[in-house]
């Protein structure tokens, strides 16, 4: 019998990425060694953050762009009636309660 729980616990895990290793390098270090250093460690940082943004926003093959959904031909307007949203109003209006009410 097998816990494939306990299993996956047991699997050592992935080696480090470049970015685990730029991001366990103490900044304060970096700032001692020079202005320059900080620099070039701040770069490859964002530099990696905006590769992997890219990558994930990038749209799968065979598929537009996902800003494709947000450009929409905003001259019609929707018509709500044929989507079953817009609600029919009361045949007629309900008479308005006049009097005291006791308490």
């Amino acid at each position: 019998m097998s816990n494939d729980l306990l299993d996956a616990l047991a699997k050592p895990p992935p080696p480090p990425s470049e970015l685990d290793e730029l991001m366990n390098r103490n900044p304060l270090d970096l700032i001692r060694e020079g202005e320059a250093a900080y620099r070039a460690w701040t770069d490859k940082v964002v530099a990696i953050q905006r590769a992997s943004r890219a990558k994930r926003e990038a749209a799968p093959k065979g598929r537009g762009k996902r800003t494709d959904l947000s450009e929409h031909d905003n001259s019609k307007p929707i018509d709500l009636a044929a989507l079953g949203l817009v609600k029919t109003a009361p045949a007629t209006p309900p008479k308005p309660q006049v009097g005291f009410r006791r308490m």
